[in-house]
């Protein structure tokens, strides 16, 4: 299976700094074929920015130094990449205990590798993962975050829930703490057509029929285009935050 890969980073029309970073390897990264990450930083100034990139730095460098880690089951995979994200978090927390202006910061982190005809995700915070094909769109992460705890708790009903002014509150975070959980998710992709990895800069200003709309608009477009049209619809709904977009479409092996 291949899968063709488009992403971009916007700053809004809020913010006057990017927390937001992503990753895109569409070749092997140590024993992973390849590698799409979106971490969006959390912490005053610019310590946010610090430590999405940190985040993403440490868990390249823990994934290449582990090349010939065995991949044979997914709990394999699963273990690998939990380790990995594991490493960045102490990295990450570290620093903020030795740099004042870094103190507090901490960032999400979602990741996505293709392997065989499956998708591996592992996920920390409110970055999310959809897949869609022209029939539905499907969430595959669950947001750590306040407003998800209240839609749990049903306080809050899922219209509710979008757009909720306290949206942004995370609950769980890379960095924050000495030790951080992580949410491990395999997927078949049989019936997928596109992989989407995002930011809530976007999630929070359109809605998953918005998403599909925009998405499957015109034929023949690319994936490029798909991006800067996600962006672009963010933005004029007011783009208050940073927006992180990674778009991969499936293509079977001919």
């Amino acid at each position: 299976m291949l899968v063709v890969v488009a992403g971009k980073v916007d700053i809004g029309r809020k913010r006057t700094c990017n927390q937001d970073k992503i990753l895109i390897c569409d070749k092997r990264v140590g024993s992973l074929p390849n590698l799409l990450i979106v971490a969006d930083g959390v912490g005053g100034d610019n310590s946010g920015e610090v430590a999405s990139e940190l985040a993403i730095d440490s868990f390249y460098d823990y994934i290449t130094e582990h090349e010939g880690a065995d991949l044979s089951t997914p709990e394999l995979i699963a273990n690998l990449l939990t380790r990995a994200i594991s490493h960045a978090n102490y990295v990450v927390f570290e620093r903020s205990q030795q740099d004042a202006q870094c103190k507090g910061m901490g960032t999400t982190f979602t990741l996505a590798t293709v392997i065989g005809e499956h998708m591996y995700i592992s996920h920390v915070g409110d970055t999310r993962v959809y897949v869609m094909n022209n029939k539905q769109v499907i969430q595959l992460t669950t947001d750590h975050s306040l407003v998800q705890e209240m839609f749990e708790s049903g306080i809050l009903t899922r219209e509710e829930v979008f757009n909720h002014p306290m949206g942004h509150y995370i609950t769980r975070a890379v960095g924050t703490a000495h030790k951080i959980k992580v949410d491990n998710i395999m997927c078949e992709l049989k019936h997928v057509e596109y992989i989407l990895l995002c930011s809530d800069g976007l999630t929070s200003m359109i809605n998953e029929n918005d998403l599909k709309e925009i998405v499957y608009s015109k034929k023949e477009v690319e994936l490029e285009m798909i991006v800067e049209n996600l962006i672009n619809e963010a933005n004029s709904r007011g783009g208050p935050d940073n927006i992180a977009v990674i778009l991969a479409k499936k293509c079977e092996v001919i």
